[in-house]
């Protein structure tokens, strides 16, 4: 028998990024708000992270990291959305600047703004228009954490100069899950 979910496999079939804020969404009681974010999920899962052929209506289109080519029509029946109501969110979306529409024939090519940015790895694209490798190389390393502030906890953007925080200080005398084990031990 093939284990499917053996963590070999899992290792090897590569991953996609969604941000949390989709995924929570999808799980909304609004409907429109729960549609909206299977659609972004969807873009995100098909998104090509890296450069690719597609072919869509017998012509060869090449997508770049973070786009799609895909045919409207046919996700907006796969949503089972009219298409008024696609286009509406389509537009919304391109409003918001989280996606970027662009016609071709049979289709359209659906890129996903600052996807770099989000799935964390600078394209070769990026680089190029922003200086090579180095300006990857300049860009902010993460501060070191201060005297007392454990290392896989410390946010630098939340630590405020001269701010005080005295310790927590529980008596656990006081809370009945404890008080059984506080008296085992007397």
């Amino acid at each position: 028998m093939n284990k499917f979910f053996a963590l070999e496999n899992l290792l090897k079939s590569g991953y996609c990024i969604i941000p949390r804020v989709i995924l929570d969404n999808q799980q909304s009681s609004c409907k429109k708000t729960a549609l909206r974010a299977d659609i972004l999920s969807y873009f995100y899962q098909k998104a090509y992270f890296a450069k690719g052929d597609v072919v869509l209506d017998g012509r060869i289109y090449t997508c770049f990291r973070g786009e799609l080519i895909v045919n409207q029509q046919e996700l907006a029946a796969f949503f089972k959305t009219e298409r008024r109501q696609w286009n509406r969110i389509m537009a919304e979306f391109t409003s918001e600047n989280i996606i970027r529409v662009d016609r071709l024939r049979g289709g359209s090519r659906i890129s996903i703004v600052a996807y770099d940015c989000i799935v964390g790895k600078k394209s070769a694209q990026y680089k190029q228009a922003n200086g090579g490798d180095k300006a990857a190389d300049a860009a902010p390393k993460a501060k070191k954490p201060k005297l007392g502030v454990s290392v896989e906890n410390y946010y630098p953007e939340h630590h405020v100069k001269d701010c005080y925080i005295p310790p927590l200080e529980i008596d656990l005398s006081k809370i009945p899950a404890f008080q059984d084990k506080l008296d085992d031990k007397k």
